[in-house]
């Protein structure tokens, strides 16, 4: 994990500023802000490792040999270390305190209101790869109580912190959002790319001009999945929102519309890492279907 090479943020507090982020050794002395060189949130580690995992295997079925139950992962625990560097006492002690703010639970509680996703904010970090810096992002909220931050004697400008942030959804994903709108309408091929190494839960958005069929079949070639819906009950600039990972079909006004389900489940609709293959059964009655995702990255 080479985050620590990287600026990287958190609210309002910016992880690396000294660094200018170009090049490809952006670490290097060549490529720092000398501004920032003395007043910074120096980042030296991220530890992203901690997963928890729930398996709902029971040994007594194993051992009979009957089929072991699913397993999944949860809370993904990620904890940075480092130290604020300082241009004077004062600027030592505001630094202080705007991380402990940053890292509130009520803060970010109160923060977290209305985003998307609700009750999550971003940690937004980068990492290196063959092609090039990938910015990413967890979905987090802070760990209880403050970051530890403790001022001691004769520590001159310099304080070392630690502080932990808890993301529910294990995955880190792209910063950036891709949208794939569906070409083909009348059950040809289209292709979604995932450009992440492991599944991601896509936001598919149907815009209507008219009564769509009353049977109409979103299937995944590539991983088999088939979601059948009844769209006879929508007219012209209706919308209906399927989200994959939330498992909830709503009209433009927030409306449940997941009555309109005839046979398969949402939490199936995943777009594996690379490219799926989507057919759209009818074009009646639609103006567009479109796919809406994040890479994703375990």
């Amino acid at each position: 994990m080479s985050a620590h090479r990287h600026r990287s943020t958190w609210r309002n507090i910016t992880f690396n500023r000294r660094y200018l982020d170009v090049g490809l050794m952006p670490d290097d002395p060549a490529n720092l802000d000398i501004a920032y060189v003395n007043s910074d949130y120096y980042l030296d580690m991220l530890d992203i490792v901690r997963v928890s995992a729930q398996d709902y295997r029971e040994m007594r079925q194993y051992l009979e040999g009957s089929e072991p139950n699913e397993a999944f992962e949860g809370l993904r625990a990620i904890t940075g270390h480092g130290r604020i560097n300082a241009a004077s006492v004062s600027d030592l002690e505001d630094k202080t305190w705007a991380m402990y703010e940053a890292f509130s639970v009520a803060s970010s509680r109160i923060a977290a209101v209305t985003t998307v996703p609700k009750g999550v904010l971003a940690f937004d970090f980068k990492r290196d790869t063959a092609g090039g810096t990938l910015p990413l992002r967890f979905w987090c909220r802070p760990g209880a109580g403050r970051p530890v931050i403790i001022g001691r004697a004769r520590e001159g400008l310099v304080r070392p912190y630690v502080f932990q942030l808890l993301a529910m959804d294990p995955f880190a994903y792209d910063q950036s959002a891709s949208s794939t709108a569906l070409g083909n309408l009348a059950g040809g091929n289209n292709t979604v790319t995932n450009p992440g190494n492991i599944y991601t839960k896509p936001t598919i958005v149907v815009v209507f001009s008219a009564a769509g069929a009353a049977s109409v079949t979103l299937t995944n070639v590539t991983t088999g999945a088939v979601l059948t819906l009844n769209l006879s009950g929508f007219v012209n600039t209706n919308t209906l929102t399927i989200d994959v990972g939330r498992s909830t079909m709503v009209k433009q006004d927030g409306t449940n519309q997941y009555a309109t389900r005839i046979a398969g489940f949402l939490s199936s609709m995943i777009l594996v890492p690379g490219a799926n293959v989507i057919t759209w059964s009818s074009a009646t009655g639609i103006t567009s279907v479109t796919v809406n995702f994040r890479g994703a990255y375990a």
